[in-house]
């Protein structure tokens, strides 16, 4: 048995993000053969009674407050400070504003406390805190090439202007991205492509251990129900704090949703997420969707719609929503760019195209003749548990970081 630090800039509770069902189930994992602490950050004071729903995960949870949520007065102080701190070092303003001095103070505390033989920090944007670490292996958990999101996004932008400007951010942030890789004794990714876009950009220069960390399903998933008789429900759903995930909203509510239309008028649209109420939101309401914002259960959303759609045109990362939609038999219509790394083939576990007309072609297609949606949903959801079922997954995950403690050196 290990001791293992896990040091993630938010609190991940309630895990209505893909990114926080992905640390919720390492931490079960790490637990059930480690002793584990997970060093957090509260956004909201309330997030204190929550404490002990990570803590049944059998960790020991550390969750102050960030210093920008102590009152108004320390919100305005604290993003002015990382506003200067950025201008005057470079370093990007979400870097400072997730490793502050409260978080770091904690990581140093709890090391000399703790002494663990492994610390992996979520998300590169940390890697400040880096050097805070001073006892055993430092690893990054990866949740994504962030810089090539914002590649995509410079490649969506409809006009020359704003593509040339997020071009220059992209690069800007690939620089310290890829520095900030070549700090760790290890990186742990989420998916394939990411590991061998951080294996070709490091080329050398970095850890030699880059492993691909698989994202387990929940288990309860698999036992969804799919409706007994047919329907039109096209499902959406995304944290609307991702800007790709608005984007998408926007791609299909202004060009996909109209061309379903217009090929079916009787279809519905059923919209869930978190963290949005703005002029999209109205937008969609107005052309007949139904907004369901957050969906407690999951089961509940999936055993209601026919069909999942995700349109993404930028992202990065596992789509942890495409996964738990196979995993409830739920056929699912994507974008290339949402299914990058997830080592699905078009027809076979999902329906993958590009363009509105194509992406309402498909969907429209698939409501229309259900008979072919069930075998898809079928065939998605058998792969899927196959990959990403939680007892596929916890022993190769559990194996690699065994690994790491056994073969890497700091």
């Amino acid at each position: 048995m290990a001791k293992i630090l896990m040091v993630k800039p938010l609190f991940p509770y309630p895990p209505h993000q893909g990114t926080r069902r992905v640390s919720l189930a390492l931490l079960g994992d790490l637990a059930s053969e480690h002793d584990v602490t997970y060093l957090c950050q509260r956004e909201a004071r309330a997030e204190a009674s929550l404490v002990p729903e990570v803590e049944r995960l059998g960790v020991r949870v550390v969750a102050p407050l960030m210093p920008n949520h102590v009152t108004p007065l320390h919100k305005v102080c604290y993003k002015l400070k990382n506003r200067l701190g950025s201008a005057w070092s470079g370093v990007p303003e979400i870097c400072l504003y997730w490793s502050n001095r409260v978080l770091r103070s904690n990581l140093e505390r709890l090391g000399r406390e703790l002494r663990p033989d492994l610390t992996i920090l979520e998300n590169w944007e940390t890697f400040p805190l880096r050097r805070s670490i001073q006892s055993g292996l430092a690893v990054l958990l990866a949740h994504d090439a962030a810089f090539q999101i914002r590649e995509r996004a410079a490649q969506a932008a409809e006009d020359g202007p704003a593509r040339a400007r997020l071009a220059r951010v992209a690069q800007r942030y690939k620089k310290w991205e890829t520095a900030a890789w070549s700090m760790y004794d290890a990186i742990l990714c989420l998916t394939d492509e990411d590991r061998q876009v951080i294996e070709r950009e490091l080329a050398g220069r970095g850890p030699r251990f880059v492993r691909h960390l698989p994202v387990p399903v929940s288990g309860d998933l698999f036992a969804c129900r799919r409706p007994t008789e047919a329907g039109l429900k096209i499902g959406f759903m995304g944290s609307f704090r991702a800007d790709f995930n608005l984007d998408a909203l926007a791609y299909l509510t202004g060009q996909i949703w109209p061309a379903v239309m217009r090929r079916l008028p009787q279809a519905q649209l059923l919209l869930a997420g978190n963290g949005y109420d703005g002029p999209l939101k109205r937008k969609a309401e107005t052309a007949g969707a139904r907004w369901l914002g957050f969906v407690e259960r999951l089961e509940t959303f999936f055993e209601e719609i026919d069909v999942l759609v995700v349109p993404l045109r930028f992202g990065g990362g596992v789509r942890i929503r495409i996964l738990e939609a196979m995993a409830a038999g739920v056929p699912v219509v994507a974008s290339e760019v949402a299914v990058a790394g997830l080592g699905v083939a078009g027809g076979e576990q999902c329906a993958i195209a590009s363009g509105a007309d194509a992406i309402a072609a498909s969907v429209t297609n698939l409501l229309t003749h259900p008979e072919d949606a069930r075998e898809l949903g079928a065939r998605g959801r058998q792969w899927c548990h196959a990959r990403h079922s939680p007892e596929i997954v916890r022993p190769a995950r559990l194996g690699i970081i065994r690994e790491i403690l056994e073969t890497v050196r700091p």
